[in-house]
């Protein structure tokens, strides 16, 4: 402990034998004093901070009144898993909010007079992730940076049932498709080799075929070969949850 007047240690300012009786009592005036200071600040903050949360409250209150949202179910009658961002009408950015299973239908609550929804595959914004894009900005010209299953303002679609049926092919360059081809066929082998039995008895009772056998055993990928690779290759993978 250390004296607030003397600067000693082992005593506070009430024990100091170098203060006298108006200095002692001066000194607790102004730590009464600070101490109420404090109190109403804290008082006032709380009040503050109450004041807000109510406003903030009405105003929820209020806008929800003037702008009701309103249930709309997402259809997804694809074989692709879609990603939902949403954005305001005249905004730049749109955030992801929600998934469409493929074969799935998806609800969703929106402001039928601000939102706009965009649908977009999830191989185009995975990034060889389990999870999409956050966020992302829209492009002048209002361009969307992805390939678009569904994009509308809420304002100008009819009813409340959106049915995602599209047509959607990967972009694949030519490594792409050798990916592909190579993944597809590995997957084909382990498939047949699961299927006939184990190879020691294939070997015994088919010797025409044991070196084709051989061969299949000794195909395999490359270690860079990653699980989008796979999946952007219509094979299992960690991505689509297939096992």
């Amino acid at each position: 402990m250390v004296c607030s007047h003397c600067k000693l240690t082992g005593h506070n300012y009430q024990r100091c034998p170098t203060i006298t009786e108006d200095e002692k009592k001066e000194k607790m005036k102004k730590n009464k004093d600070k101490k109420e200071a404090m109190a109403l600040r804290r008082l006032a903050r709380a009040q503050e901070q109450t004041a807000l949360r109510v406003a903030r409250e009405a105003a929820a209150v209020r806008a929800e009144e003037l702008n009701p949202k309103t249930k709309y179910d997402i259809s997804n009658v694809t074989g692709h898993e879609v990603v939902l961002y949403w954005g305001m009408n005249d905004g730049n950015e749109l955030f992801r909010f929600s998934y469409a299973s493929a074969h799935m239908t998806t609800a969703i609550n929106c402001v039928k007079g601000i939102h706009r929804i965009v649908g977009i595959p999830f191989l185009e914004v995975c990034e060889n992730s389990p999870n999409a894009v956050k966020k992302i900005v829209i492009q002048p010209g209002n361009i969307v940076p992805y390939t678009t299953v569904f994009d509308m303002k809420l304002k100008d679609y009819e009813g409340t049932n959106i049915i995602l049926d599209f047509e959607y092919k990967p972009k694949k360059n030519e490594m792409d498709q050798w990916k592909e081809c190579a993944l597809k066929s590995q997957f084909i082998i382990q498939q047949i080799l699961k299927i006939v039995g184990p190879l020691e008895k294939i070997h015994s009772n088919y010797d025409n075929i044991s070196p084709l056998l051989d061969m299949c055993q000794d195909v395999s990928i490359p270690a860079s070969c990653n699980e989008m690779d796979k999946e952007l290759a219509g094979v299992p993978s960690a991505l689509t949850n297939i096992t």
